[in-house]
């Protein structure tokens, strides 16, 4: 990280010089309304921003509670100690990321002076341009995006040690020093750098910690079906991974809802139908492409999922484009 940030978010900020004063205690006022412990983002967010970032507050305990937006914690130096969900302790050292949904309760344990962390607070709308940045329909950004801004009695956390994946580091800094350094951070530009952000992640989903609250084991899966869909087997992926089919078969269901065989054929036909519009390949090329060497099969679902045969939707797509 450059020095001169660095050297910024090591400042005593007067929300710390309060806690000190106040023996290490925060006032709930600041951060909630009242009633359960919610950080509420209309008093931590500038009014009109979908996104902010601002410095943990160091030498003070959190006591546990959720937020109305997304938090994601990144560390510059040091360490600061979560308990996420009343029971898992998470410690994120230097260049650890860490996202957690609205659903999930966690606690802070006091950070020292020379533990950097800094919070990214962001309302689940601002991820739309994120994923839209990706291809349409893909299903680790899909994934992602329900896991991250649902508020459902499913709680998330994601801990990705990102300390030696540069482009991650570069994208973070960045966001970091528009909040900073800059009076009115350029929203288009931030959401931008987020996309490219969970771009780099799904890049190193080696990254995503075995503790999280998502087995990493299915975002590889989730990665694997998206750049292999063409031959992609449940067997092989098990043997990847080095883990019982069943077991392996389990774990894809448990954590997306579809079993691998739904999400494949979800793949092949998002790529078929981007192939019929893009392409004048014929229409068994096509499914020869996508993994599909029965050509009926391949028309006889093409038929259910879209409404119509190959060549129509072809045809439907062309005149679309010609409007």
């Amino acid at each position: 990280m450059d020095p001169r940030l660095l050297e910024r978010l090591r400042e005593i900020t007067p929300e710390e010089r309060e806690v000190l004063a106040r023996g290490g205690e925060i006032s709930r006022e600041r951060y909630s309304s009242g009633g359960e412990f919610t950080v509420d983002n209309r008093k931590v967010l500038e009014r009109g921003r979908l996104m902010d970032v601002r410095t943990h507050t160091r030498f003070a305990h959190f006591p546990r509670h959720r937020h109305n937006y997304v938090e994601i914690m990144y560390v510059c130096q040091g360490s600061v100690t979560h308990v996420v969900n009343r029971e898992k302790t998470v410690v994120l050292r230097q260049g650890d990321l860490l996202f957690l949904n609205q659903s999930c309760q966690h606690e802070i344990l006091p950070a020292g002076e020379g533990d950097i962390g800094v919070n990214i607070m962001v309302l689940p709308q601002f991820f739309h341009t994120a994923f839209g940045m990706m291809d349409e329909g893909n299903m680790m950004s899909d994934f992602l995006f329900h896991c991250l801004a649902r508020d459902d009695p499913s709680p998330l956390f994601l801990q990705f040690h990102t300390a030696q994946a540069v482009p991650v580091q570069n994208l973070i800094e960045n966001l970091i020093w528009s909040a900073v350094y800059e009076g009115v951070p350029d929203s288009r530009l931030n959401q931008i750098t987020m996309g490219l952000l969970f771009l780099q992640l799904l890049r190193h989903t080696d990254s995503l910690s075995p503790d999280s609250g998502m087995d990493p084991a299915v975002l590889r899966a989730l990665r694997y079906i998206e750049e292999q869909y063409g031959a992609a087997s449940l067997k092989e992926l098990a043997a990847r991974e080095r883990r019982p089919l069943a077991e392996m078969s389990r774990a894809i269901h448990r954590e997306t809802g579809f079993t691998f065989k739904e999400l494949l054929q979800r793949r092949r036909f998002r790529e078929a139908a981007a192939l019929l519009q893009n392409t004048s390949l014929p229409a068994a090329d096509v499914a020869y492409a996508v993994g599909y060497s029965n050509t009926s099969y391949f028309h006889r679902k093409f038929r259910e999922i879209y409404g119509m045969s190959p060549g129509e939707y072809r045809q439907a797509a062309r005149k679309k484009d010609h409007k």
